[in-house]
């Protein structure tokens, strides 16, 4: 009785969410999206993680129920869990694959399940909403400062590629910093309003710097194509309040000229020297690969499965550029399907909130579709991070999305 009167009044829950906090913290400082050496930093943000959510959470994630109701997203990604723990597990156990080349896919493939175990842990909890999403924006802001200052002496050295700049919070962050800097000036001005906005500005450039030290294009276009559609709709819904801050991006575009057309020159080059990135025949490489048999097209080569990619030379690499292509290699039309149900269900909470809040919206959809497609950051950490704040949209400040 003790015992549990001291750990009530020293807040046990409290120390779950500490841990999830540091998790998020050692990630941000040291960690990477997709370590190709995983080392202690990962093996402690892994630890950190199952204190914070808890063995019977993860356990239940594998189990059906008749009493509970779930949430559509949440029983398509429950049978899709199911599914890739067991048939491309199986397929690659029996072919021999190299068990570390395994273990790979399977944490990439556990991160695109991370909504399934954090959503009990966070939803419903105004405290832990609000970290969660905070956490997320602190990630984004410091790896741009890892890609910008490198050799800061805080962070983690190393000679492996650590991909910060593709990380989906680094493009989240600089569509909501900016977005929601925007939408500060459609409301009455005043000394401390205006400072907010120049410091969410200045906040805001850290990302955008990041991303375009690789000439992230895809990033670019989300950008360019974000300040159009938000101008748009606040034009149209209060255009007289949309003066300023067109203004205001008329003047940067004038004071930036140079670095703007510099850019654009970039990708222009970049563009005309790899084009797509042979993002079409590597599609063609993986339909190749998988059809060699009818089981191997419905069933996938399993878990660690590899191909000789053009996009890479024609190395035999273990991953694709797109989260449907990756699948389709790993787990076959069966695993593409079940994971198109899920992603359909979690578009569906976008949309939804891009109509209700057109800021926040347009934050996550963009991290959301550039992976799908052209990215390999799919496979990444943040991407399920990036995936759990959709599943949790329903929930942030108790509205629906």
């Amino acid at each position: 009785m003790l015992y549990n009167s001291i750990i009530e009044k020293m807040g046990y829950l409290d120390w779950r969410l500490g841990a999830f906090i540091g998790a998020f913290f050692l990630y941000a400082l040291w960690g990477s999206p997709t370590p190709n050496s995983p080392d202690w930093v990962e093996g402690t943000i892994a630890v950190l993680l199952l204190l914070a959510v808890g063995w019977q959470s993860i356990f239940r994630n594998f189990l059906f129920s008749s009493k509970s109701e779930l949430e559509r997203w949440r029983l398509a990604l429950k049978v899709l869990l199911i599914y890739g723990f067991s048939i491309p597990l199986v397929i690659a156990v029996t072919q021999g694959t190299n068990l570390n080349v395994i273990m790979r896919d399977l944490i990439a493939f556990i991160f695109l399940c991370l909504p399934l175990f954090l959503y009990d842990f966070i939803k419903g909890r105004e405290q832990r909403e609000k970290i969660f999403l905070g956490l997320c924006f602190m990630i984004g802001i410091i790896f741009s400062v890892r890609v910008l200052v490198p050799h800061f002496l805080l962070f983690r050295n190393t000679t492996e590629l650590l991909y910060l700049a593709n990380s989906p919070l680094v493009l989240m962050s600089a569509l909501f910093i900016g977005g929601f800097a925007g939408r500060q000036l459609l409301d009455k001005l005043s000394f401390g309003r205006l400072v907010k906005v120049v410091l969410l500005i200045g906040l805001c450039a850290l990302p955008i710097m990041a991303m375009f030290v690789d000439l992230q294009r895809a990033s670019f276009a989300a950008l360019v194509i974000s300040v159009i559609s938000l101008s748009m709709i606040g034009i149209i819904k209060t255009p007289a309040k949309m003066v300023l801050p067109i203004l205001l991006v008329i003047g940067g575009a004038f004071i930036f000229d140079a670095y703007f057309l510099g850019l654009v020159g970039d990708v222009s080059t970049k563009t005309s020297q790899v084009g797509l990135n042979m993002r079409a025949q590597e599609l063609q490489a993986v339909w190749r690969e998988v059809s060699q048999s009818p089981l191997t097209v419905l069933l996938g080569k399993g878990w660690g499965s590899h191909f000789a990619s053009p996009a890479v030379g024609e190395l035999n690499i273990t991953y694709t550029h797109s989260l449907l292509s990756y699948l389709f290699l790993k787990t076959g039309l069966v695993g593409l399907f079940l994971c198109l149900v899920y992603l359909y269900f979690i578009f569906e909470k976008l949309v939804r909130l891009y109509c209700s809040s057109p800021v926040k919206g347009n934050a996550l959809i963009w991290p959301f579709i550039i992976p799908i497609f052209l990215y390999a950051s799919h496979k990444s950490f943040d991407y399920g991070v990036l995936l759990s704040v959709i599943a949790l949209s329903t929930v942030v400040r108790g509205r629906k999305a």
